[in-house]
């Protein structure tokens, strides 16, 4: 009995597993109840009263009001920014370092340093970039000759979206670079040699082969950028929406998660704001869900 309760499997169950399984329970299962318990109650630091159940009021209030909507269509202008750019700088250099030439091993170490660096530094170094008086990025096109004065990038409302795009699509296209990539070395050369010897081009050989072995990689590296791009903060809140305490909230860039921070940290309806983040988890699992349904299983049946 004594050698069978100490077997291999019973002890990594017992010392490894267990652990484990109850510190993601204590660190993700059980924050994620309570904060869905919280959006059902009238929650709110700043009002002196007694917490009530509410039911789905937060819900609804959040569903009729104008700025949620205003803000979601924001946010969805973001991701229909962000993802076609990152889709094909990750597409076109997961092509390049996919093939063999000298340094191929330092290239690919180079391309993912933007991905290293925290979204809040690479915000605040794209911010001195693109600085009206002193940015480097004016200092560039001034001695190329392209621009004759400094130029404020930032200033213009219609233009932060864009560069807020332009910002994220620098911070993370490494990852789904790095998915592709590993998308495109699964892929057994041998299919490509018959292709050759069919007399198949190299448009053809994308098209009929590349692409269609790339959907599950390509499904995995959208779910995710999808759901990076939809809960953008970082980049926002330091290039355009202030980023000091108690400073005001840029209106122009507001997306869903600038929104849920001043909901929660500014106004302290905390439970207002609970039921914003669980709105936020479904519509990222849905579209989630959705990519994963059409791509991954699309590919995967393909293969």
């Amino acid at each position: 009995m004594r050698s069978r309760w100490l077997s291999p499997d019973r002890f990594f169950l017992v010392v490894i597993l267990v652990p484990l399984l109850l510190l993601v329970a204590a660190l993700i299962y059980y924050p994620a109840v309570s904060t869905f318990q919280t959006s059902l109650t009238n929650q709110n630091l700043r009002i002196n009263r007694p917490i009530e159940q509410i039911g789905l009021e937060n819900y609804s209030r959040l569903l009729g009001d104008d700025e949620f909507w205003e803000v979601l269509g924001r946010s969805l202008l973001v991701v229909a920014l962000i993802l076609p750019m990152e889709t094909i700088i990750a597409f076109a250099a997961a092509l390049l370092l996919n093939e063999k030439f000298p340094g191929r091993g330092l290239v690919r170490s180079l391309a993912i340093i933007p991905w290293m660096v925290p979204p809040v530094v690479n915000g605040f170094l794209w911010g001195w970039l693109l600085n009206g008086e002193y940015g480097a990025f004016n200092g560039l096109l001034y001695q190329l000759g392209l621009i004759q004065d400094y130029q404020y990038w930032l200033r213009e409302p219609s233009t932060q979206i864009i560069w807020v795009a332009i910002v994220h699509t620098w911070t993370r296209f490494a990852f789904p670079m790095i998915v592709l990539l590993a998308g495109l070395q699964g892929i057994p050369p041998d299919l490509y040699d018959a292709a050759k010897v069919d007399g198949a081009g190299g448009l053809q050989r994308m098209v009929r082969i590349t692409i269609p072995m790339l959907l599950p990689s390509l499904a995995v590296s959208l779910v995710v950028e999808f759901i990076s791009a939809f809960q953008i903060f970082d980049v926002v809140w330091t290039l355009t929406a202030g980023g000091s305490a108690g400073g005001a909230i840029n209106p122009f860039t507001k997306t869903l998660m600038i929104y849920n921070y001043e909901l929660v940290f500014r106004d302290l309806r905390i439970g207002l704001g609970a039921a914003l983040s669980y709105l936020i988890l479904l519509m990222s699992l849905g579209v989630g869900f959705f990519f994963i349904r059409r791509l991954y299983n699309q590919g995967v049946k393909s293969r």
